[in-house]
């Protein structure tokens, strides 16, 4: 039985902002929804995901949900359980579905693996995650406030699990009451449901407050990388730069193809992952790396890092080089640098600059890049 994700996406935001959708308010400089999305891709491929949205959300933010999944967005409905019930009818078979909040977005990783492992069992029907209350509680009637016992009560989240088969069908077509939440399809259910601890950082952004809060759990998983790169020129017939052939009467000297953009990106994210440096994956006494495409040591490192799974943030490339002016080529680097790393052009940032006459570079006899970049991962 194949396991598959919805996610929840179709809220109208009002607590939060009414002439706002908070899944696309800015975290560190990407929408709120992408944390979620990357980290739920972290388990699932595009082909298992699959999002409900609101009827009317833009073209354009409709557009930058479809780089996250293969399949077609579900319109959802005016309430959450309309929403899933829309999603569930494109399963025809058999299959276990985890739906995920999509304003939950510092999901753990440890608790979706956790969750899928348990609904993959034959005997459960449901997986709930929870929290105990530790606060104290206390009843309110008629303006009187009564302390209850917080242990007999718990708090739910997601991303919760249901076995979707025969059974769960019916439970959820005789439903009569329009429920708020995916675990009270099980209640008074003799179908076994399995409940698991959550986590207090799984927090769901309901109102404006909580950004503030869900930035400093999720600051905790950026990181930054820096590089700098530098290589001699020679006269030559071309010159290679972000992993582009220009014409030139120069060319960048090194055991590779001397991209000194290249090799500063791979240095960079190298860096934000603690991955030691291009030297220790690339040694230049190997000859295998003999004149080999710097492109070709970039998609090696994107492999081994699993970079697919990070959320780029930004990149600021800077270009030093005084004999040769960049100027009306850093459109063309930024657009392929964006495409190999398949990346938003819109995270990329390229500088060209000369060294005024000063030192190796001035000289022209060197061209050199620097380069930062930020990631969540």
């Amino acid at each position: 039985m194949q396991t598959y994700c919805v996610i929840l996406a179709a809220g109208n935001s009002r607590r939060f902002d009414k002439n706002k959708d908070k899944l696309f308010t800015n975290i560190y400089g990407s929408k709120l929804i992408s944390f979620t999305l990357i980290n739920i891709l972290k388990i699932f491929n595009k082909s298992n995901v699959f999002i409900v949205i609101h009827k009317d959300l833009s073209i354009t933010n409709q557009k930058f949900l479809k780089s996250f999944t293969t399949n077609n967005l579900i319109k959802g409905g005016e309430t959450r359980f309309k929403s899933f019930k829309k999603a569930i009818k494109l399963f025809n078979e058999d299959a276990n579905i985890l739906i995920h909040d999509a304003a939950r977005p510092n999901i753990n990783i440890g608790l979706i693996k956790k969750i899928k492992k348990e609904i993959e069992k034959n005997n459960i029907y449901s997986v709930i995650p929870y929290n105990n209350i530790s606060d104290t509680l206390k009843f309110n009637k008629s303006s009187k406030y009564k302390t209850v016992s917080r242990s007999q009560f718990i708090t739910t989240q997601t991303p919760q699990a249901i076995k979707l088969d025969i059974k769960t069908r019916k439970i959820i077509k005789d439903l009569k009451s329009d429920i708020t939440d995916e675990s009270a399809i099980f209640d008074g259910s003799n179908l076994k449901t399995s409940y698991t601890k959550g986590s207090n950082e799984n927090i769901k952004v309901t109102n404006k407050k909580d950004v503030q809060l869900i930035k400093k759990f999720i600051g905790h998983n950026i990181r930054i990388g820096n590089a700098f790169d530098i290589h001699k020129i020679t006269k030559g017939s071309f010159l290679s730069l972000g992993g582009i052939k220009f014409k030139s009467n120069y060319s960048l000297v090194g055991h590779s193809d001397g991209d000194v953009v290249i090799h500063s990106l791979i240095d960079a994210f190298l860096g934000a992952y603690a991955k030691k440096d291009i030297g220790t994956y690339f040694p230049s006494s190997d000859k295998t790396f003999k004149n080999i495409k710097s492109t070709i040591l970039l998609d090696n490192i994107y492999e081994r890092i699993n970079l697919k799974k990070a959320l780029i943030l930004n990149i600021d490339i800077t270009i030093i080089s005084e004999v040769i002016r960049l100027e009306k080529y850093k459109s063309k680097i930024r657009k392929n640098i964006s495409k190999l790393i398949k990346c938003p052009i819109s995270k990329i940032n390229i500088k060209a600059k000369s060294s005024d006459k000063i030192g190796i570079i001035g000289r022209s006899k060197g061209i050199a890049c620097l380069t930062s970049i930020i990631i969540y991962r």
